[in-house]
């Protein structure tokens, strides 16, 4: 037979592409069989063990929910705050040589809270201002003070019926938060004079707003945990809160600053919203840390009593 008249052999078909179904139902598998492995892990690893621990707490009583609910608490609280930055120490920033606006610019979040309101506000806020800021502060500590009582009940009995609001618990958090205002204002004017110590300075500055979260969270629901029982709760705080007003003053800041024609007011709004998002989640993490990281403990001392 001639060969040249042999039938050339048919090119290969392409392969051909899973459809969004067969995609969708290997990435589940893939979770499935990843889900699986660490279910093995987590019983030789006590690290991988708690942090599983802390997630599914935190799965239970809906931290992303809880978050956004303080969010708006702490927008609450936020506002009136600024308005009575800008009004009410007016005075004390003109005896510094600087503007209500640059009183903020060290301030992480309420910095920029208090520009935008003192952008607003260049015809001078008065003395009505200031007192009516007041009174509105005043409440809107209260409404946040109660939300935290709640997710902190919720984190450590995963129930809100021990949340119950305390007059010395209220103004001992009230004086927390104001604390921890001053203390960003002194870290502000101590950068701004020097650059030298800015590490040392971010590092006691994060100390400090653990040991006053600590002092916080020893009046707000607890259970029956010591002091050292909440100390890692107040350290993801401390370093957490300093991580925002790092993220707001070197990046949300100076992107507000150039492309303020560009974003404009939503733009503004935006990173608003997701710093109180970040601080919200901090507040939830540190609760549910605590509370899983006791509840392993007690679970483990309890352990060699038990008969059999």
């Amino acid at each position: 037979m001639d060969k040249s008249r042999e039938k050339p052999e048919p090119l290969p078909l392409p392969p051909t592409k899973p459809s969004l179904m067969q995609r969708l139902a290997s990435a589940l598998e893939h979770t499935r069989l990843a889900r699986a492995r660490l279910e093995r892990a987590r019983s030789g690893h006590p690290v991988l063990d708690a942090g599983l621990d802390v997630i599914e707490r935190d799965s239970e009583i809906g931290g992303g929910i809880l978050a956004g609910a303080l969010a708006y608490r702490l927008f609450l609280f936020f506002l009136p705050l600024a308005f009575f930055l800008v009004s009410g120490l007016g005075l004390v920033a003109d005896a510094l040589g600087i503007t209500p606006r640059g009183l903020g610019k060290d301030l992480g979040f309420v910095g920029l809270v208090t520009k935008e309101v003192s952008d607003t506000a260049k015809g001078g806020s008065g003395v009505w201002v200031a007192l009516t800021s007041v009174v509105v502060l005043a409440y809107a500590t209260r409404v946040l003070y109660r939300a935290v009582v709640i997710v902190h009940a919720l984190a450590w009995e995963q129930s809100a019926a021990s949340a119950k609001a305390r007059a010395r618990s209220l103004r001992i958090f009230g004086l927390g938060l104001a604390v921890q205002l001053a203390l960003a204002v002194a870290v502000g004017a101590v950068r701004a004079q020097t650059s030298a110590g800015g590490v040392v300075v971010l590092a006691v500055y994060a100390a400090a707003l653990a040991t006053i979260w600590l002092w916080m969270s020893l009046h707000l629901p607890h259970a029956s945990a010591s002091w050292t029982d909440l100390l890692p709760g107040s350290a993801l705080y401390g370093l957490g809160v300093l991580g925002v007003n790092a993220f707001n003053v070197y990046l949300l800041d100076n992107v507000h600053a150039s492309r303020a024609n560009t974003y404009g007011t939503l733009g503004t709004a935006a990173a608003i919203l997701l710093s109180l998002l970040f601080i919200g989640r901090l507040v939830v993490g540190s609760a549910v840390l605590n509370a899983t990281l006791f509840e392993r403990s007690r679970n483990r001392r309890a352990k060699p009593g038990r008969p059999g």
